[in-house]
């Protein structure tokens, strides 16, 4: 009996010092031929594609996809492999320090303002594909809410950037400090 199957598309050996700099597929159609009481014991995870990137280099690169790299139970043949090639560009790896930029939201309680506001650690490192890394200026926290707050308000929250290409290399939270004094304090 002959089946469909979507299954995730891993990748192994990405040489050092690179980067995937296009979104690859993270699933790939595969046609399985097996019994009908093979398939029916079939359970997720048992099907993975495996794109092996050790020949990967900085650049557009095309990989092809067979049966042969999906990974199935005895008994299990696979068929077919939708897409079977894949175009994926590399770049090499970067890194560099950015501000946090603690994000606050709501008003402090009337005849109260914010006065200041930091984050401890002021600045992380972030690391990914050289473009992406170069266009990443600020790493941004989860919202720290100041409504109605007539003191000096502290919590510590994620931070990260917007940029999916882009991840967090240190610090992954924050402790963020929004000073807030009455309105027309020295």
């Amino acid at each position: 009996v002959e089946r469909g199957f979507r299954v995730p598309l891993e990748f192994s050996n990405l040489p050092a010092g690179l980067e995937l700099a296009t979104d690859a597929p993270s699933l790939v159609h595969v046609r399985v031929r097996a019994s009908a009481g093979a398939q029916g014991r079939l359970t997720a995870g048992e099907l993975v594609a495996i794109l092996d990137l050790r020949q990967a280099k900085a650049g557009p690169r095309l990989f092809h996809l067979s049966s042969g790299d999906v990974r199935a139970p005895f008994g299990v043949d696979v068929v077919v492999v939708s897409p079977s090639s894949l175009s994926i560009t590399f770049e090499p790896s970067a890194s560099k320090q950015v501000a946090v930029a603690p994000v606050v939201e709501g008003e402090p309680a009337a005849g109260f303002e914010v006065r200041q506001v930091t984050a401890d650690p002021p600045m992380v490192v972030v690391s990914g594909p050289t473009t992406a890394v170069r266009a990443t200026n600020e790493a941004i926290t989860e919202p720290v809410s100041v409504a109605g707050a007539a003191s000096t308000v502290t919590e510590v929250v994620n931070v990260g950037v917007p940029d999916p290409a882009v991840h967090l290399r240190s610090a992954e939270a924050v402790r963020v400090t929004v000073t807030i004094v009455r309105r027309g304090a020295p």
